[in-house]
């Protein structure tokens, strides 16, 4: 990915730093799964999940708030109670999670043998859901983008706040569709996927990092070891004098930049008229920003939402009736 830089004032308000906030949080991606799935009642959503009250109801307080979710009341033998479905900019988050599903199943060790497959009802084929491109309906990777960015602060201001505890995490382990755990070294960190990003935009060495996100250097040290350890980033002897290492993405970092594009194209909903993104993304081949989409890999067509269903090897759960 190559970068240019727009000299260009920000309208007040964060919408990049928004949606990770909503998006880089474990619980709220099982959240969606769930709704996906049509978990749509609270009671269900906390038994199948085992998440405190106090932690579900926060999360789809937050979720309802960001227009991801409606309540829609339904009356049961006793009183009304309310259901929580989701809107058109929840379900516009669907590419999200099949990307999420898509980088674990071929980068996660493990993961391929207990994840479903996702069939494209169009050629009944599986498929493994790479990006495209919706203006030229061709594929594209990291290398094929030119990002553009805004020079005034760093491409992300984080807190680094976990609110996924380990206990949930090994709580959640033993059924793989209700655990995402490489993706959470990334997403479910903010400094972690500041790093990353900051790492698609072209930074490489310890003093980049630390000035683009504003980050300390024992907490920056930690990150990097961190995603270092889970293959994420690789290191190297830098050429400067200030920076003994410099820090590049492997392919299987480069591999989750689908997952860092709908998160970036979905933030869009959050700006207010004439603001501009933090971050553009263009298509270098055909020209257009890039509007991410998923694509059939055998047909090569846009998967749409009403045309994809995942199968074997491991059963969805049968949706509430």
């Amino acid at each position: 990915m190559t970068e240019a830089t727009a000299h260009r004032v920000r309208p007040a308000g964060d919408p990049l730093r928004r949606a990770l906030e909503l998006l880089g949080d474990q619980w709220t991606l099982l959240i969606l799964q769930s709704l996906f799935l049509r978990f749509r009642r609270y009671e269900e959503l906390r038994l199948r999940l085992g998440i405190s009250p106090t932690a579900l109801s926060g999360r789809l307080r937050e979720m309802v708030d960001a227009g991801m979710l409606v309540r829609t009341p339904y009356r049961d033998a006793r009183r009304t109670r309310h259901e929580y479905r989701l809107t058109e900019r929840g379900l516009e988050l669907r590419p999200l999670l099949i990307s999420i599903w898509a980088w674990e199943r071929e980068w996660v060790e493990g993961r391929r043998a207990v994840l479903p497959t996702l069939i494209h009802l169009d050629c009944e084929l599986a498929t493994s859901a790479p990006l495209g491109c919706a203006a030229c309906e061709r594929r594209v990777d990291a290398r094929d983008i030119r990002a553009r960015r805004l020079d005034d602060t760093g491409v992300v201001e984080a807190t680094a706040t976990k609110r996924f505890r380990r206990k949930d995490a090994e709580s959640l382990a033993a059924d793989p569709l209700m655990f995402f755990p490489d993706t959470m070294e990334l997403l479910g960190d903010r400094w972690s996927t500041g790093l990353v990003v900051s790492a698609l935009l072209g930074a490489r060495h310890f003093s980049e990092f630390e000035r683009e996100l504003g980050i300390g250097p024992s907490v920056l040290s930690g990150r990097l070891s961190k995603l270092v350890e889970v293959g994420v980033l690789r290191t190297g002897i830098a050429k400067t004098r200030t920076d003994a290492h410099d820090y590049r993405l492997t392919a299987k970092g480069l591999a989750f930049f689908p997952a860092l594009a709908f998160i970036a194209e979905w933030s869009r909903g959050f700006e207010v008229p004439g603001q501009e993104p933090d971050i553009t993304l263009e298509h270098v081949d055909c020209g257009n920003r890039l509007k991410p989409i998923l694509l059939c890999d055998h047909c090569w067509r846009p998967l749409l939402r009403n045309r994809i269903q995942f199968g074997g090897p491991v059963q969805l759960p049968a949706p509430p009736r």
